[in-house]
């Protein structure tokens, strides 16, 4: 029987895992309508599906399968609150500020590890999900580089620096799933997808970062802030919201 090589952690297996998950459940579940659908949004392909589950693949080994949900796992317990009496949840510490620029809140004791390797295997599964049919929007070197940070498991959190976003809870517009696209922000490449009511960026630039997203990344020291934004107020709607719209009254 022929090997294959997984391309998540560059192990042999016999065959992949049959159904492996791109985007988590979780970050629908708070998107469906009545009708128990959702707008998931593909800016790769300028594409608006209505879906009652996520998308699913069959790329990584079982291993890289299980791995992913451990920090697919920890994150649903830090940023939404169905389960509040779990230890993860109960551990963040939370400080909210109403700047002159910005309302933001600070958040303190996040499990880096688990938390980084959720949102770059997010990027990494969708990236290596496409290029199986030819697609990719990042760089043949960023998506190694990407691939080495995420198997080396080492608290870097500059290579990549991570910044998230959080929509306020009585934000209309914050229910949809963007998957992770190739995006600029203030002359610099990211990596951007949202879901669960949260904006996720991460900075694939070689350049010296803006100071304001070493201000605000995700740190090794389990410390972050997260700036509180509005959907509309975002480039994002600006530019999905036409195709948003075409899909609703189709």
């Amino acid at each position: 029987m022929k090997m294959l090589t997984c391309p998540l952690c560059n192990e042999k297996v016999k065959e992949f895992h049959k159904r492996s998950h791109l985007i988590p459940e979780w970050m629908y579940t708070n998107c469906y309508d009545e009708k128990h659908k959702t707008l998931e949004i593909s800016r790769l392909k300028q594409k608006v599906t209505k879906r009652q589950k996520g998308i699913y693949a069959q790329f990584i080994c079982r291993n890289c399968e299980k791995e992913t949900q451990i920090f697919d796992h920890y994150a649903s317990l830090i940023l939404t609150d169905k389960s509040p009496d779990s230890p993860e949840y109960k551990c963040i510490s939370k400080i909210q500020n109403n700047g002159k620029m910005a309302e933001y809140e600070i958040w303190g004791n996040i499990n880096f590890i688990k938390f980084q390797r959720f949102i770059l295997s997010i990027i990494l599964r969708t990236q290596l999900a496409e290029k199986m049919n030819g697609q990719i929007s990042i760089t043949k070197k960023h998506l190694k580089n990407m691939l080495n940070l995420y198997r080396d498991n080492d608290n870097d959190d500059s290579s990549y620096p991570i910044v998230v976003y959080k929509h306020p809870e009585n934000d209309k517009h914050k229910n949809h799933v963007i998957l992770p696209y190739i995006n600029k922000k203030d002359g610099h490449h990211i990596i951007e997808f949202t879901g669960a009511g949260f904006i996720f960026n991460v900075y694939v630039s070689s350049h010296i970062k803006p100071q304001y997203v070493n201000s605000v990344r995700l740190k090794n020291d389990g410390s972050m802030y997260l700036i509180i934004i509005s959907f509309k107020e975002t480039g994002l709607f600006r530019n999905t919201k036409l195709m948003i719209k075409e899909t609703k009254n189709a």
